[in-house]
């Protein structure tokens, strides 16, 4: 059974599974353009940008990692969603 990006992106740990999850997040945007809020790589990472200033502290329900890898793409993941 193949994980979600959600999945991937919590097992995110260091170089590796963060390269891993970026060739899922790029498979996920061809097979699943429709669930991506941003049609621009320009509006995607600005989207990343503005969730990940937002989130720089922690959110009510989200803790920040110290984890860089797994923080960077939680950034990535989120700006698939974040508006």
């Amino acid at each position: 059974m193949q994980k979600t990006l959600f999945e991937l992106v919590n097992e995110v740990q260091d170089e590796a599974t963060f390269i891993a999850f970026l060739s899922a997040l790029s498979k996920d945007r061809h097979t699943c353009a429709d669930e991506w809020q941003h049609d621009s790589i320009e509006s995607y990472l600005e989207a990343a940008a503005d969730w990940g200033q937002e989130s720089i502290k922690g959110l009510t329900h989200y803790e920040k990692p110290d984890n860089p890898w797994k923080r960077c793409a939680q950034m990535m993941y989120m700006g698939k969603i974040y508006e």
